[in-house]
């Protein structure tokens, strides 16, 4: 039976009690019989009526946020496998420079993203015509010196965590919780146009061009 139906189903019944209740009241008072009815219609109604409200996840939320201010380049799966991976790093005290490569690596990226990768570079061919991954580079550099000292913040949140023995997967939720927090608007902002600077106008072009989808550039102005 569908939910409509059983809604539907709740609130005949609740007319039938409200009426035999009716019923069995004081002939004399038909007015008031009906009121009672109608009231208890009208109480039983919102609450059958309303409708749970689905929990986002603190993971949920920090791939929510990745994906509406910073990049749509990875799904969701792979979202959650980079956010797994980076929770697992901060957890077992591992420095960001040492972290920040494998993390990309444990999404598992798809055939179509590495060919977007490798236009990146394609399109940015130096003088002698080969193939340069100049802009990349430069942009795992911006990347590096912006995002290391959010990191090394939640790397001690975390092990204060780990000192007072809070559970693994509180700690887990914790780097989510503070990943969402620190994605704004005004966070991201500086990285991405730094990125820009950084880059020759050959570079921008190959990346705007190509890799418009590694960034939400055109989100901020670039």
């Amino acid at each position: 039976m569908s939910r409509t139906s059983l809604l539907a189903a709740a609130l005949t019944l609740s007319v039938c009690l409200a009426n035999a209740s009716a019923a069995s009241a004081s002939s004399s008072s038909p007015t008031q019989a009906s009121m009672g009815a109608a009231h208890a219609l009208m109480s039983a109604k919102p609450g059958l009526l309303q409708r749970p409200q689905t929990l986002i996840t603190p993971k949920q939320a920090a791939i929510n946020k990745v994906k509406a201010l910073l990049t749509t380049f990875f799904t969701d799966q792979q979202l959650s496998k980079i956010l797994d991976a980076m929770a697992e790093d901060i957890y077992a005290k591992k420095p960001f420079k040492e972290s920040f490569d494998t993390l990309i690596a444990s999404g598992i990226l798809t055939q179509s993203q590495m060919a977007i990768l490798a236009k990146v570079g394609s399109g940015s061919q130096n003088d002698s015509g080969a193939t340069s991954e100049v802009p990349l580079t430069k942009a795992r550099a911006v990347l590096l010196r912006r995002f290391e000292p959010y990191y090394n913040n939640m790397s001690k949140t975390i092990l204060a965590m780990r000192s007072n023995r809070k559970a693994k997967a509180d700690c887990f939720n914790q780097v989510y919780v503070m990943v969402n927090k620190y994605l704004t608007k005004a966070n991201v902002t500086p990285v991405l146009t730094e990125i820009k600077s950084s880059l020759t106008s050959k570079e921008w072009q190959s990346m705007r061009t190509h890799g418009s989808a590694l960034f939400l550039w055109s989100r901020y102005g670039l």
